[in-house]
Protein backbone atom coordinates (compact mmCIF):
# COMPACT_ATOMS: atom_id res chain seq x y z
CA UNK A 1 0.00 0.00 0.00
CA UNK A 2 0.99 3.66 -0.65
CA UNK A 3 1.20 5.82 1.89
CA UNK A 4 -1.22 8.89 1.56
CA UNK A 5 0.01 11.91 0.01
CA UNK A 6 0.01 15.15 1.15
CA UNK A 7 -2.48 17.66 0.20
CA UNK A 8 -1.85 19.58 -3.07
CA UNK A 9 -2.07 22.95 -1.85
CA UNK A 10 -2.26 25.68 -4.78
CA UNK A 11 1.14 27.20 -6.29
CA UNK A 12 0.42 30.83 -5.77
CA UNK A 13 2.09 32.70 -8.39
CA UNK A 14 4.24 35.23 -8.53
CA UNK A 15 3.67 38.78 -6.84
CA UNK A 16 2.83 41.17 -9.62
CA UNK A 17 3.15 44.40 -8.25
CA UNK A 18 0.18 46.13 -8.48
CA UNK A 19 -0.81 50.03 -9.77
CA UNK A 20 -0.87 51.75 -6.52
CA UNK A 21 -3.40 54.43 -5.56
CA UNK A 22 -1.35 57.20 -6.43
CA UNK A 23 -0.74 56.20 -10.01
CA UNK A 24 -4.21 55.33 -10.18
CA UNK A 25 -5.06 59.52 -9.10
CA UNK A 26 -2.22 61.04 -11.47
CA UNK A 27 -3.48 59.04 -14.57
CA UNK A 28 -7.05 60.15 -13.64
CA UNK A 29 -5.46 63.72 -13.24
CA UNK A 30 -3.88 63.35 -16.44
CA UNK A 31 -7.24 61.95 -18.46
CA UNK A 32 -9.40 65.02 -16.83
CA UNK A 33 -6.91 67.68 -17.97
CA UNK A 34 -6.62 66.96 -21.24
CA UNK A 35 -9.99 66.16 -21.81
CA UNK A 36 -10.77 70.00 -20.09
CA UNK A 37 -8.63 71.34 -21.97
CA UNK A 38 -9.93 69.83 -25.31
CA UNK A 39 -13.25 71.03 -23.78
CA UNK A 40 -12.26 74.76 -23.63
CA UNK A 41 -10.59 74.78 -26.84
CA UNK A 42 -13.77 73.42 -28.76
CA UNK A 43 -16.05 75.99 -26.40
CA UNK A 44 -13.29 79.15 -27.66
CA UNK A 45 -13.72 78.03 -31.40
CA UNK A 46 -17.70 77.61 -30.80
CA UNK A 47 -17.91 81.14 -29.78
CA UNK A 48 -15.75 82.52 -31.52
CA UNK A 49 -17.31 81.31 -34.45
CA UNK A 50 -20.87 82.60 -33.17
CA UNK A 51 -19.11 86.09 -32.51
CA UNK A 52 -17.74 86.36 -36.15
CA UNK A 53 -21.64 85.17 -37.37
CA UNK A 54 -23.75 87.24 -35.13
CA UNK A 55 -21.38 90.32 -33.84
CA UNK A 56 -23.01 92.40 -30.86
CA UNK A 57 -24.66 94.89 -31.65
CA UNK A 58 -25.01 98.45 -30.58
CA UNK A 59 -27.56 101.58 -31.10
CA UNK A 60 -26.38 104.98 -31.35
CA UNK A 61 -29.17 107.77 -31.23
CA UNK A 62 -27.85 111.01 -33.00
CA UNK A 63 -30.78 112.68 -32.71
CA UNK A 64 -30.84 112.85 -29.14
CA UNK A 65 -27.96 115.44 -29.01
CA UNK A 66 -28.73 116.87 -31.85
CA UNK A 67 -32.02 118.43 -30.21
CA UNK A 68 -30.03 119.26 -27.33
CA UNK A 69 -26.81 120.47 -28.22
CA UNK A 70 -26.40 124.35 -28.90
CA UNK A 71 -25.99 124.84 -32.58
CA UNK A 72 -22.11 125.74 -32.20
CA UNK A 73 -21.88 122.17 -29.92
CA UNK A 74 -23.42 120.11 -32.51
CA UNK A 75 -20.34 119.25 -34.73
CA UNK A 76 -17.75 118.69 -31.50
CA UNK A 77 -20.72 116.49 -30.02
CA UNK A 78 -21.70 114.55 -33.99
CA UNK A 79 -17.74 114.00 -33.65
CA UNK A 80 -17.74 112.13 -30.38
CA UNK A 81 -20.26 110.17 -31.64
CA UNK A 82 -18.11 109.26 -34.73
CA UNK A 83 -15.06 108.61 -32.79
CA UNK A 84 -17.65 106.12 -30.24
CA UNK A 85 -18.96 104.20 -32.93
CA UNK A 86 -15.73 103.46 -34.30
CA UNK A 87 -14.27 102.31 -30.98
CA UNK A 88 -17.03 100.02 -30.90
CA UNK A 89 -16.81 98.89 -34.24
CA UNK A 90 -12.62 98.39 -33.78
CA UNK A 91 -13.37 95.83 -31.08
CA UNK A 92 -15.91 93.78 -33.37
CA UNK A 93 -19.26 95.78 -32.44
CA UNK A 94 -21.90 96.48 -34.88
CA UNK A 95 -23.26 99.85 -34.78
CA UNK A 96 -26.13 101.26 -35.91
CA UNK A 97 -27.57 104.16 -36.13
CA UNK A 98 -31.59 104.81 -33.99
CA UNK A 99 -33.13 106.08 -36.76
CA UNK A 100 -32.61 102.97 -39.18
CA UNK A 101 -33.75 100.64 -36.58
CA UNK A 102 -37.61 99.89 -35.57
CA UNK A 103 -37.41 99.00 -32.41
CA UNK A 104 -34.38 98.14 -29.63
CA UNK A 105 -33.92 97.01 -25.89
CA UNK A 106 -32.76 99.97 -23.71
CA UNK A 107 -29.73 97.32 -23.06
CA UNK A 108 -28.38 98.41 -26.43
CA UNK A 109 -29.01 101.78 -26.62
CA UNK A 110 -25.68 103.62 -26.19
CA UNK A 111 -27.19 107.17 -24.50
CA UNK A 112 -25.17 110.76 -23.81
CA UNK A 113 -23.69 109.72 -20.87
CA UNK A 114 -21.65 106.84 -22.01
CA UNK A 115 -20.42 108.65 -25.38
CA UNK A 116 -17.01 110.30 -23.96
CA UNK A 117 -16.90 114.31 -24.42
CA UNK A 118 -20.55 114.07 -26.19
CA UNK A 119 -22.05 116.04 -23.44
CA UNK A 120 -20.54 119.68 -22.62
Amino acid sequence: MRPPEAPMTPSRPASVPGLGVGTVLLVALLVSSVVSALTLWWLQRQLDTALWLRPPVMVLDLSAPARSAALADLPARLRAYTQAAERLAAQGVLVLERNAVLATPPALLVNEAEVPRATP
